[in-house]
């Protein structure tokens, strides 16, 4: 109950918050009314995402297994919504996740939907709050699997066991990446259409119809890009957890050295990096080419090799990350917030008007904006010899650690 009247102070607080900053504005057509529904649909889509937490947290014996499971249900409502909305908006009033918004803040400010989701909200939580009084501490609803006695010669390795350790993180996360490409490659048989329907998004980007696709094109790099990066850096920031935990030096005392454990997390971290940033070329190049109706696979190509160029990112990322294993844990964060920074510029830098200067900081405007700009070969080069620097400093400092 702690935690869930925390949650809910945090869902008051925003919705205060959220209504007071809208109203202080003093627009005529931003009301109180309007702000304050708008308000509340923001703080019952928190509460509704915690619910399914809470929920998960009850039935499910290990917090990676209720973490998995929860992303799953809000990807795939997600998902389920961006599609119904496209093709048939009648079917989205049976996503809880369309309720916040299916109600139109400052037009109809409909209370139905935001009712339902509360109420819907009550009916999960009570749920929890059964299972979680009949179940006993540190147990789950269902019973947790009974593991193998021996481990497979796989396991065994530090790579297998680091790999087993972020299968549930690495799986999930290329699926998501994968559908997130999918989703934007769709919109491109009406992009004139999208673009053109906003003033602030047509800043964005040219005019003509050629040089919009290649400018729409590297744009979307760059988003797809900074979602892809969080998975390996997550893998790496692994091992930070272990080893706070304690749990690492149960490892470091038998056979297994730091050199072992340290280029397991960096051979994992560089190859499904490498693979979510191709994933996400050939999957926005099918789903793009499949929305043009175009024959042929030029564009496919063409989205892979804009992929391909972002690679000394990962490079770059992961050496940072590295590096950090053996400093300060709030370093880790600052890796973190030095991708969430370079995304924020580089995307917002039209809209918010950013000068030159500023956009020069990030990390993703190092790089030519292909299929816009040609290839840079200068800029590649720099970035991931950067990248490897820090990943042979890393090794070097991770095996002079001091590990528990």
């Amino acid at each position: 109950m702690a935690t869930n009247l925390l949650v809910l102070l945090h869902t008051v607080l925003t919705i205060i918050l959220v209504s007071g900053i809208l109203v202080s504005y003093n627009v005529s057509s931003i009301d109180l009314k309007g702000s304050l529904y708008f308000a509340c649909s923001l703080g019952l889509a928190s509460l509704l995402g915690a619910s399914i937490a809470y929920l998960c947290a009850q039935i499910f014996a290990t917090s990676s297994q209720a973490r998995g499971i929860f992303f799953s249900i809000v990807g795939i409502l997600y998902v389920l919504r961006a599609g119904t909305d496209v093709s048939n908006l009648t079917l989205s009033k049976f996503n809880p996740l369309a309720w916040t918004y299916l109600g139109h803040p400052f037009y109809q400010n409909d209370w139905y939907y935001l009712i339902g989701l509360f109420l819907l909200i009550l009916v999960v939580f009570s749920i929890g709050l059964v299972l979680e009084s009949s179940r006993d501490l540190g147990s789950s609803t269902i019973a947790p699997k009974k593991g193998k006695t021996k481990a497979s010669k796989w396991l065994a390795t530090p790579l297998g066991f680091f790999f087993y350790l972020n299968r549930s993180t690495i799986i999930s996360w290329l699926l998501a990446d994968g559908v997130i490409a999918l989703m934007y490659g769709s919109i491109y048989g009406d992009i004139d259409t999208f673009v053109s329907s906003n003033k602030l998004i047509s800043q964005m980007f040219a005019n003509n119809s050629t040089t919009l696709v290649n400018s729409f094109t590297s744009l979307i790099m760059v988003v797809t890009t900074a979602i892809g990066l969080v998975m390996p850096l997550v893998i790496v920031h692994k091992v930070q957890f272990e080893t706070n935990k304690e749990r690492l030096g149960y490892l470091l005392v038998q056979r297994v050295s730091r050199l072992k454990v340290y280029y397991s997390s960096l051979i994992l971290a560089l190859f499904f990096g490498t693979l979510a940033i191709l994933i996400n070329g050939f999957c926005l190049g099918i789903a793009a080419t499949s929305s043009m109706q175009a024959n042929n696979g030029k564009f496919i190509i063409t989205c892979i090799k804009a992929s391909l160029n972002q690679w000394p990112l990962v490079c770059l990322f992961v050496g940072l990350m590295l590096l950090s294993l053996s400093l300060s844990i709030f370093v880790g964060w600052l890796v973190y917030g030095l991708l969430g920074y370079s995304f924020c510029v580089t995307y917002f830098a039209v809209l918010l008007d950013l000068p030159k200067w500023m956009m020069h900081t990030s990390l993703f405007n190092v790089l030519a904006k292909m299929p816009m700009e040609k290839f840079d070969l200068m800029s590649f080069a720099i970035l991931t010899g950067i990248g490897i620097l820090a990943m042979l400093l890393g090794g070097i400092l991770y095996t002079r650690k001091e590990i528990v």
